[in-house]
């Protein structure tokens, strides 16, 4: 089987005589046919990601496919699942193991490509703006890194929603937001962008979208008004911030962590609701799932090194070609 293995840290070699996944109690094996590419890759090859299977593994946190074979009664063979894989079963591969507590069906009449692509980043938004933040209409959010594949997802969920969206990214970009439903977009490498979000929010933000951490959450935190909710993401700086509490206590804050896996474990009712959500929204044309880059899984290492250094947007998905 032909996929890339991680025996050392920080090196992913691709080959084609990997083991075939086994199937375990509550799993499938699934025939990968769309693999996302993600920052959280480039870190769990580097040993960094908060999820650090044992080496050697497979790479490819997660994806979407065929069921091949399945010891879930939810998930019949035949099913197209999307999901996170198994620990160390990854996606970028011909084959790889789902647990059923980590997919969700793929909605009929969507293509491999577009369902791996909205998938994982979309849900993990609805989840951070709806169940967490409880976003109102008319309230003011705040999208950092909006032109990558959490941030297009969360300038078009929030704007939705009836939001007023600031969106963040570096100015080569800012077309990308705009087009998604940003009413502002300001370049997050200029030394004064905080000042300048400041003087389109005089009354501060309701809610911050941040998938970056480091100084990106430090200065927004002072952006937010009363009872204002900092919702955090993940981190792309590489740099993991705090809070003061004081700070949260004075003005009434709120720091909402958002993390998909342990919903899909936990409230798999409110998995479903959002991937309902998020594919009606695209239904309709109002969820763009942004897909930037489409190779094959031969070249991953490649494409998750172009995600790293920031040359990409929306969203890189690998298939086999």
């Amino acid at each position: 089987m032909r996929g890339w293995i991680v025996r050392q840290k920080g090196v992913a070699e691709f080959v084609d005589d990997l083991d075939e996944p086994e199937l375990v109690d509550g799993s499938m094996i699934v025939q990968v046919e769309a693999a996302p590419v993600n920052y959280a890759d480039r870190l769990q090859i580097d040993g960094k990601h908060q999820i650090r299977p044992p080496r050697p593994f497979v790479a490819g946190l997660e994806g979407a496919g065929t069921v091949l074979e399945s010891s879930s009664e939810r998930y019949a063979v035949g099913s197209r699942v999307m999901g996170l894989v198994s620990l160390g079963v990854g996606s970028w591969a011909e084959r790889c193991r789902f647990s059923a507590d980590n997919v969700v069906a793929v909605p009929d009449g969507v293509d491999i490509v577009t369902a791996a692509a909205i998938h994982l980043n979309a849900e993990t938004v609805w989840l951070a703006l709806h169940h967490r933040a409880r976003l109102q209409a008319g309230e003011v959010v705040l999208v950092h890194a909006a032109a990558g594949g959490v941030g297009t997802m969360a300038v078009q969920l929030a704007a939705a929603a009836g939001a007023t969206v600031i969106a963040t990214c570096s100015a080569g970009k800012a077309d990308i937001p705009a087009r998604l439903g940003a009413t502002a977009v300001v370049d997050n490498r200029a030394a004064d962008w905080h000042r300048q979000v400041a003087e389109l929010a005089p009354d501060g933000v309701d809610i911050v979208v941040d998938p970056v951490g480091g100084r990106i959450f430090e200065r927004s935190l002072k952006l937010l008004r009363f009872e204002g909710r900092m919702l955090t993401i993940g981190f792309v700086s590489g740099d993991i911030p705090s809070m003061a509490a004081n700070y949260a206590l004075v003005k009434n804050l709120s720091l909402l962590g958002v993390f998909w896996e342990p919903y899909a474990a936990r409230r798999p009712d409110l998995v479903t609701h959002a991937a309902a959500e998020i594919f009606a929204l695209h239904a309709t044309g109002d969820l763009d799932p942004c897909v930037s880059v489409i190779d094959d899984v031969s070249n991953a290492v490649e494409r998750v090194n172009d995600i790293a250094s920031g040359r990409t947007t929306g969203k890189t998905v690998l298939v086999w070609k």
